[in-house]
């Protein structure tokens, strides 16, 4: 019901935004909302969603917008798995395959493989991708979408 919203018409439209059509739309709005009311100088965001933080530092830029975006590296449980409150919605045995995610984008294995490896362990994979100078992967096991990155 926004009258008015940000639209990005080209990194918003692959990887998350192929697959989660308007979403990016929805974040950038509500962060130039935030921005604009604390007036910040700098923001701090997760490299976990690593699209997202690409999103926002480009329209910062782009609008002239006098706050540093600054990323912050992914927080990882001890197996390796990026921390996220969806991990509590896994089940034990989708818990456990988890950070299968993780090993596989640090392997030299081809993101070809790294799909097939990972269906094979019972994910349903929406992408794994290079892009921005990193591999990037979303899938889905026991009902929960996760996505990493390095």
């Amino acid at each position: 019901g926004y009258r008015y919203k940000i639209t990005e018409s080209n990194e918003s439209k692959v990887l998350e935004g192929a697959h989660r059509p308007g979403h990016f739309e929805g974040v950038l709005t509500v962060v130039l909302k935030l921005l604009n009311l604390t007036g910040c100088q700098r923001c701090y965001m997760g490299e976990k969603d690593y699209q997202q933080l690409k999103l926002v530092t480009d329209m910062v830029h782009g609008l002239f917008i006098p706050t540093k975006i600054i990323g912050v590296p992914t927080v990882r449980e001890a197996d390796g798995l990026a921390m996220s409150s969806r991990n509590s919605l896994l089940n034990s045995n989708a818990r456990e395959k988890a950070p299968l995610i993780y090993k596989l984008l640090n392997s030299e294995t081809p993101l070809n493989h790294v799909v097939t490896q990972l269906e094979e362990a019972g994910f349903n994979v929406d992408y794994a991708e290079k892009k921005w100078g990193r591999k990037l992967v979303a899938a889905e096991i026991g009902g929960v979408r996760l996505i990493d990155n390095v």
